[in-house]
């Protein structure tokens, strides 16, 4: 298991990639962490539905050395994150003051899952790609995904780089078996599962040209990226009318990526972007309090 995550972080962004024994560990642990503060093991076993020493060789797999110091550590984790990690909610938010705290948690929560698995490296690699481009094309299909991408192009439009965004499938292979070798295919997916993405990215890398992915690093479309930003995001399962906690995730990539872009690309753009706020004078006046950049 990887060592920048806690171990709550850890117990959610790496279960899907758990064996059955694992899983159900995690699951029981997650579904109620407070608790799991406090069980024996042979409670947490029971939950579990699994042995003691499965207990005990999974605790030693996420790099505690036993029962008890995995439960210091859950512990600790536990009263540190609470401000941002939290369980799900058993109740549906329906009031103003629910809805606002909610919606406020799952945003806090979304974030710094997304800062506890950044990779810096797979950050400046892909950066570096999208500087240097002829070309960028921004994917996503469904709703967060789809939504960053065109987000994507309002960022990089700005940094002087050509970018255009769409969430068409059709349109995503059409335009894929068009690039060469100097183009970059940048693509958001949360499960990196969606078709037309994965096939877009093949086609791509056929023909040389570069992919960079923002999306979960054991999926189907990671596994064709020049570059995968690694991001497990999760949506809100209970409650089908809460907004996808995920995109603030990807919110948070995507702002990392096109700020090591405009570093690179200061000196370059600084006059342009000074031009496009004097161009905007005429529209509203003054504009010192506009960010230009977003």
């Amino acid at each position: 298991m990887g060592n920048q995550a806690n171990l709550i972080d850890r117990l959610r962004i790496e279960n899907d990639d758990m064996n059955p024994a694992d899983r159900a560990i995690a699951n029981a642990i997650l579904d109620d962490i407070e608790a799991a503060t406090r069980l024996p093991i042979k409670e947490l076993a029971a939950r579990a539905k699994v042995s003691e020493p499965t207990i005990i060789r999974f605790t030693r797999r996420i790099g505690c050395d036993g029962f008890t110091d995995f439960k210091i550590r859950l512990a600790q984790d536990y009263a540190v994150g609470r401000m941002y990690i939290v369980g799900e909610r058993n109740w549906a938010a329906e009031t103003g003051p629910d809805v606002a705290e909610n919606v406020y948690e799952a945003t806090i929560q979304a974030l710094a899952v997304a800062f506890s698995q950044r990779d810096p490296a797979a950050l400046e690699q892909a950066s570096e790609l999208l500087h240097k481009a002829r070309r960028i094309f921004c994917f996503g299909v469904g709703g967060s995904s789809a939504n960053v991408a065109r987000e994507a192009e309002n960022r990089l439009f700005r940094l002087d780089l050509a970018v255009s965004a769409t969430a068409d499938p059709y349109k995503q292979r059409i335009i894929a078996s068009t690039v060469e070798a100097d183009d970059v295919l940048f693509i958001f997916s949360v499960t990196g599962k969606p078709l037309s993405l994965i096939d877009s990215a093949k086609l791509a890398t056929s023909l040389n040209a570069k992919v960079v992915t923002v999306t979960h690093p054991g999926s189907p479309l990671a596994s064709h990226a020049t570059v995968n930003v690694p991001l497990v995001a999760f949506d809100e399962e209970k409650f089908f009318y809460m907004p996808n906690r995920g995109r603030y995730g990807q919110l948070f990539v995507l702002d990392c990526i096109s700020t090591l872009i405009g570093a690179r690309r200061r000196s370059t753009v600084g006059k342009k972007l000074w031009r496009a706020r004097s161009t905007l004078v005429a529209l509203h006046g003054s504009t010192d309090n506009q960010p230009i950049g977003d």
